[in-house]
């Protein structure tokens, strides 16, 4: 069978992010340090299951409040998580340009509520109407397990042999394969 999707991921593939800006800002209005702020994420109620939908916004900022000592707003929190992001990376928008001309375009991101609301307004000039978007919060499950892929390829209407998965993550790629 023919290729007819392109499916890739966003972070870090076709848009910088800013992790370590974000760290930093956290930081600024925490109790603890950088190394602990990120085992703090990493733990339950982080970050990860904010990507899987097991835990809201709301109950994610209170993680961090809680854990890291954060003293700012949730609304301070909102918008220091949504400064996640360089911009895109150099010559996406060429290359999209390119694969659009033969094939469908679709985007699979780990993501949370507050960054899949963000991304198509802040990128829109990557994005076209028909171009489709998995974000895994909705879904409750988060790459690499493989689930993440068969709901991807329900989205798109397309068998694993018509798409190809372009991410920056080998364990992505090998789990998508």
């Amino acid at each position: 069978m023919a290729i007819t999707w392109f499916l890739f991921d966003l972070g870090n593939t076709l848009i910088k992010l800013a992790y370590e800006r974000v760290l930093v800002k956290i930081c600024r209005e925490a109790t603890v340090t950088r190394d602990d702020l990120v085992d703090i994420l990493e733990a339950p109620g982080g970050y990860r299951d904010l990507e899987r939908g097991a835990v809201s916004f709301w109950e994610f900022y209170e993680h961090v409040a809680n854990e890291a000592g954060y003293r700012g707003s949730v609304r301070d929190f909102h918008a220091l998580w949504s400064d996640f992001f360089d911009g895109p990376l150099v010559g996406v928008e060429d290359l999209l340009q390119r694969v659009r001309t033969r094939y469908r375009v679709a985007f699979l991101s780990n993501s949370n509520e507050v960054h899949a609301e963000l991304i198509p307004r802040k990128f829109s000039a990557l994005f076209q109407k028909d171009d489709r978007f998995v974000f895994s919060h909705r879904f409750r499950v988060a790459k690499p397990d493989p689930e993440m892929f068969r709901r991807a390829l329900e989205v798109i209407g397309a068998l694993p042999q018509n798409v190809v998965f372009i991410d920056d993550l080998i364990e992505n790629v090998l789990a998508a394969r």
